[in-house]
């Protein structure tokens, strides 16, 4: 079971929305150092998100982004920190 699960919903339509997600993915990967595998899919995107003590996914589609992280040990005392980061750079590109 995932200790973060956050869903979104979006009014872009889904080619702008995966550019969106595809910019907020490389300043996380910037920011905070993640490993990401973004794969386009006709109806849905996915994502695998890695970092030491994190492990997640993510699933956009033309109407919402769906994250789901587990997270290890040492991070577990972060999860306010990690989710509010995360929905921050929602709000921001997907707004």
């Amino acid at each position: 079971m995932a200790d973060i699960e956050i869903e979104k919903q979006h009014s872009l339509d889904f080619n702008t929305a995966r550019e969106q997600a595809k910019k907020w993915l490389e300043s996380a990967k910037e920011k905070y150092g993640i490993d990401a595998n973004y794969v386009e899919g006709e109806n849905e995107d996915n994502v695998t998100i890695s970092r030491k003590g994190i492990d997640g996914k993510a699933t956009l589609d033309a109407n919402k982004i769906r994250i789901e992280a587990t997270l290890g040990f040492l991070a577990k005392p972060l999860k306010g920190k990690i989710k509010d980061a995360l929905e921050s750079g929602l709000n921001k590109h997907l707004g």
